[in-house]
């Protein structure tokens, strides 16, 4: 990842937060009590409930207690980080002890942080480039096909009749040299669309069922052959496949502005994670919990 903070984390957010950051002056024997989040059962209930917007104290205390030491570790951290938060913006005045305040004021802490985070972004051509290297697979175009199809309903007729009037029909179609556009004029009406243009396969399968949608794309492009029939689970299918594009991984060139913002997101939720991890390392963390649930402390 590039050097994206031209000094330490810490002194620019010193410099860019000033009256909220605090360094750590003092051994944790004289800290005072402003800077350290004591961690117990009740706390974690409360947190709890307010995560999952159900306030049932026994369903979150019977939760609490069947948590793994990962799920611990993983509570502990967001209530750290969220009391951290919520006590640098008590200091910014924002008073009032309600949690909807208190969320709202967290917010207002990370979107000062993301604001002075973004300006500190800068990326090079190089460090886009690098990004997209790391990232190809979420910039892979998927194969698509399009098409238009006559169809011929099991729900009308029974499934033999119906497939032997798609045979005849078939023969029809490229008897006459009916084209895409005339497709309409044959056949029963389908439940979905009667032309696909441009579509993935995942979306095919939501319409025709996965075994159609694999058959369609195993055939061979020709705007001047019907093709078929294809079964579905709603009957059968004559197509005229004019198009079929294979997958690929698109040219940097093609897609750089959208994979510099991305990189420049992804960029700057990092840089904002590590800003707000350096407001939380500021204050000590006490348990007062004993057995299974004591977790990690940062």
């Amino acid at each position: 990842m590039p050097k994206i903070l031209k000094e330490p984390l810490l002194h620019f957010l010193a410099l860019g937060l000033g009256f909220f950051l605090l360094f750590e002056l003092v051994s944790r024997e004289t800290r005072n009590d402003e800077q350290v989040i004591v961690i117990d059962r009740e706390a974690l209930l409360i947190f709890l409930q307010y995560q999952s917007r159900s306030f049932e104290p026994t369903l979150a205390a019977a939760r609490l207690d069947s948590m793994s030491k990962a799920d611990m570790d993983t509570l502990i951290t967001d209530y750290v980080r969220e009391e951290a938060l919520h006590r640098e913006a008590l200091k910014l005045g924002m008073d009032k002890n309600d949690y909807i305040i208190k969320r709202r004021m967290i917010q207002s802490i990370e979107f000062i942080t993301n604001g002075f985070v973004t300006a500190a972004v800068e990326l090079s051509d190089d460090d886009v480039s690098a990004y997209y290297e790391t990232s190809r697979e979420d910039y892979y175009v998927e194969p698509n096909v399009t098409f238009t199809h006559v169809f011929f309903s099991t729900d009308r007729r029974s499934r033999d009749e119906a497939l032997t009037m798609a045979t005849a029909k078939l023969a029809e179609l490229n008897l006459s040299q009916t084209p895409f556009s005339e497709a309409s004029r044959h056949g029963d009406r389908f439940l979905y669309a009667l032309n696909y243009v441009e579509r993935e396969a995942g979306f095919l399968a939501s319409h025709f069922g996965t075994k159609m949608a694999e058959r369609v794309f195993a055939l061979e492009p020709d705007d001047g052959r019907w093709q078929g029939p294809l079964e579905s689970p709603y009957g059968f299918h004559l197509v005229l496949l004019p198009r079929k594009v294979a997958g690929r991984y698109p040219e940097l060139a093609e897609i750089r502005s959208r994979v510099r913002y991305d990189a420049e997101r992804a960029a700057t939720n990092a840089q904002q994670d590590a800003a707000i991890q350096a407001i939380v390392d500021t204050y000590e963390v006490r348990h007062r919990i004993d057995g299974e649930l004591v977790g990690a402390a940062q």
